[in-house]
């Protein structure tokens, strides 16, 4: 159930960094609240996943998420393109998270 945590925790993360910027200087207020609502989510699931995960796991897998959901966020709504290398990596990222979940 941690690793389930984190993981949503890792998307949220995404959620509030899109809310920052598309909050145009915190002068959008509904962008602003939607981000400061992922974020607060997202540390409390975190903080609650580091009762069961390792610190430096936890933050490792808490980021990875967060990176791949940003890109794929932005890719899907926002018409932002994934190169090839870019989903190489991902891959890798993805294949060092569930190496992490295997290990512990």
């Amino acid at each position: 159930m941690s690793w389930l945590l984190l993981i949503i925790a890792g998307v949220l993360e995404a959620g509030w960094l899109i809310g920052i910027e598309k909050s145009a200087s915190f002068s959008k207020i509904p962008y602003v609240i939607f981000a400061v609502a992922c974020m607060s989510v997202s540390l409390l699931l975190f903080g609650i996943s580091l009762k069961q995960i390792p610190a430096a796991t936890a933050y490792l897998v808490w980021l990875a998420v967060g990176v791949v959901s940003i890109t794929v966020i932005n890719h899907l709504f926002f018409g932002q393109l994934i190169s090839g290398r870019q989903l190489c990596c991902f891959a890798l990222i993805i294949c060092g998270v569930a190496g992490l979940k295997l290990s512990s």
